[in-house]
């Protein structure tokens, strides 16, 4: 009834009809179940009469003579069926599961859009960018996962215990806070006549800018469509290293800064900063359940990040995670830049690694599909 009134059929007599056509395929199919019970399913009902067979046998064995008994001491027993109908099996197809890990998938020199989502998702073991290439980085980032967080052999190559730790990796370490933190708070400043909300994420001003090689990086005034995919499997890693390799005792806290916009910046004095659209976050550290306040220890959280997802000081070296340090060494009014937080960034990244589509506006979007469906979608 609710189904006929989904599809629009109010007239009786419609109704009437379709109600009888479903009986009647209903009588249908359950006279082909009877048929199919009776003729297939009861035929292949062995087990009872086996495993009463099995235990006749058995007790006719035990009732004759002792000679016998002695001359069929050494022939061997018949396993008895358990008479419950119980057993352990193996299924052919779930045991080669087990096995697929010896497949090499990607090794160096193969190119595909997954060891793209690799080179992505494993960016914080060592550093690297979103290419769809198998490089010699990639090469060393898989053989560093495999050392710190799988803890096997360092092969080098992917396979589908690479593909399920990736998948595991992700679940250990999630980064929806910190989206949450990391979006523009715009929304919630006195904005500057003419300015207006973002919703997040820019309003893509300067968009003419975001591919044009002669435009400095530090000028480049585009509102990037998102937070770079990259910045959040870059913390995930440091999470792991942090409290895997690292005896200090040091948490993330929060992410206190994220997206700028415009709005965001000529709000706060006309500020032109341009990396934080989204290429940077900035990051609150904990040191001993206490917030970090005093710039050594934020250089002992950088060191960590130096010294296992390969990131840099400034944005001299290409390609990699960069920081800004805790102190400048040059002139007094510049004596601290990032005194007591972790500014690191993706600024230094070829264009190539920055176009839109590696920008997103939410931790479902940064996550993606699973590794494990991504193969089998590929398969």
């Amino acid at each position: 009834e609710a189904g006929l009134d989904e599809l629009g059929i109010t007239e009786p007599y419609l109704r009437d009809f379709a109600l009888d056509v479903v009986d009647e395929a209903h009588k249908h199919v359950k006279s082909n179940w009877q048929l199919e019970k009776a003729q297939r399913i009861k035929p292949s009902l062995w087990w009872q009469q086996v495993a009463q067979a099995q235990a006749q046998t058995q007790t006719q064995t035990q009732t004759t003579s002792t000679e016998q008994s002695d001359a069929n001491a050494n022939t061997p027993k018949l396993s008895n069926l358990s008479t419950d109908g119980k057993a352990w099996f193996i299924h052919p197809v779930a045991m080669v599961d087990y096995f697929a890990g010896n497949n090499i998938l990607f090794k160096k020199g193969d190119k595909d859009e997954i060891i793209r989502e690799i080179n992505i998702r494993l960016a914080g073991f060592g550093g690297n960018v979103p290419t769809d290439e198998f490089t010699e980085r990639t090469e060393n980032m898989i053989k560093q996962f495999q050392r710190d967080y799988m803890q096997v052999e360092e092969t080098g190559v992917v396979d589908m215990n690479v593909i399920k730790a990736i998948d595991e990796f992700q679940e250990e370490y999630p980064i929806e806070t910190y989206f949450t933190q990391a979006k523009c708070k715009c929304s919630t400043l006195k904005l500057v006549e003419g300015d207006k909300v973002c919703g997040g994420f820019g309003n893509g001003k300067f968009e003419k800018q975001k591919q044009d090689a002669n435009t400095i990086e530090m000028y480049r005034k585009y509102e990037y469509p998102g937070l770079h995919r990259t910045l959040f499997w870059v913390l995930r890693a440091w999470k792991f290293y942090l409290s895997h390799f690292d005896q200090r005792n040091m948490k993330i806290e929060l992410v206190k800064s994220g997206y700028r916009c415009w709005s965001d910046n000529n709000a706060h004095n006309f500020r032109k900063s341009t990396n934080h659209m989204g290429k940077a976050l900035d990051i609150h550290m904990i040191y001993n359940n206490t917030k970090i306040s005093l710039e050594n220890l934020c250089d002992d959280a950088r060191e960590v990040m130096i010294s296992y997802c390969n990131a840099h000081y400034r944005w001299q070296v290409k390609n990699v995670i960069s920081l800004e340090v805790g102190i400048r060494e040059k002139t007094p009014k510049d004596t601290a830049i990032a005194a007591t937080w972790i500014h690191f960034d993706v600024r230094s990244f070829e264009l190539k690694y920055l176009e839109d589509k590696y920008f997103v506006k939410s931790a479902e979007q940064v996550n993606g599909l699973s590794m494990r469906s991504l193969i089998t979608n590929k398969g």
